[in-house]
C-alpha cells in the first residue's frame, strides 16, 4: 500500500488552555477573509488532520477495535470514528462561542493542541443532518437561493406537473426555507399565507422607514 504525496494545507490550528478551560481555532493570516459572515452562535464543521497518525504504519490500519475496546469486535475503519485510518482526517461539529481576531472560541474537542485545521464549513441540516424533506436535492434550485440575513430560500424548480396535475397548492412543496442550521419546506399554499404575512408586516413598518426603503431603488413591495 503506497501513499503518494497529497497537497494539502492548514488553514490554522486547534489551540487548547487548559488552565482556563478554553478551545480555539487560530486561524493564520493568510485565511483571515474566509472567516467573514461566521457569527457567534454558529454551528460549524472542522475538518482536522490527526498529525500525529500520518504514519505510514497506522495509515496501513484497516480494522480496528471500536473506541479502542479490544472487547468491541474489530471492525473497518469506515465504519468507526478511529483516527487510524488510510487518510487521518478528522470531522467535528462545534459551536463557535466567540470570534476574537483570528480566534475562533469553541466547543471542547478531544483533538490534542496543534492539531492542523484543514478546512471549516458551516453546519447545515439537510445536509449534515439529513432527514426525508418532501423536495429532493436535485429539484432544488441551488442558483436561485437567496440569503436573507440567517434565512436561505431556496426554490423548487419549475416546471410542468405532468403526472401530478391533481395536486393541490396545499400539497404542492414550493421552497426550501434554511434558518440558521435548520431546514424546512413551505407549499405553495403556505409560501402564498408568508407572502400575505410580511406584507402585512411591511404595512405595518413607520411610514419613515417605508419612505426611506422606496429610496433604495424601489425595492419595497
Amino acid at each position: 500500500m503506497d501513499f503518494e504525496p497529497f497537497k494539502i494545507v492548514p488553514v490554522g490550528y486547534i489551540r487548547k488552555n487548559e488552565e482556563l478551560q478554553e478551545t480555539f481555532v487560530e486561524i493564520l493570516p493568510e485565511f483571515l477573509e474566509a472567516v467573514d459572515g461566521l457569527r457567534n452562535g454558529d454551528w460549524i464543521k472542522l475538518v482536522l488532520w490527526f498529525h500525529e497518525s500520518d504514519t505510514p504504519a497506522r495509515r496501513r490500519v484497516l480494522k480496528v477495535h471500536p473506541y479502542g475496546n479490544p472487547k468491541n469486535p474489530l471492525t473497518g475503519v469506515f465504519a468507526t470514528r478511529s483516527p487510524y485510518r488510510p487518510n487521518p482526517v478528522a470531522l467535528y461539529t462545534v459551536r463557535i462561542h466567540s470570534i476574537e481576531g483570528n480566534r475562533l472560541y469553541i466547543d471542547w474537542v478531544d483533538a490534542m493542541d496543534g492539531t492542523p485545521v484543514v478546512d471549516i464549513k458551516i453546519f447545515v441540516e439537510r445536509y449534515d443532518c439529513p432527514k426525508e424533506i418532501p423536495i429532493e436535492e436535485r429539484e432544488a434550485h441551488i442558483r436561485e437561493s437567496r440569503m436573507i440575513g440567517e434565512v436561505n430560500v431556496i426554490p423548487r424548480k419549475s416546471g410542468h406537473l405532468d403526472e401530478l396535475e391533481k395536486v393541490s397548492p396545499e400539497e404542492y412543496d414550493a421552497v426550501i426555507l434554511e434558518i440558521g442550521p435548520k431546514t424546512t419546506t413551505l407549499t405553495a399554499g403556505e409560501l402564498v399565507e408568508l407572502i400575505e404575512a410580511l406584507q402585512g408586516v411591511y404595512e405595518n413598518l413607520p411610514v419613515e422607514i417605508r419612505d426611506r426603503l422606496r429610496k433604495r431603488g424601489g425595492r419595497s413591495p
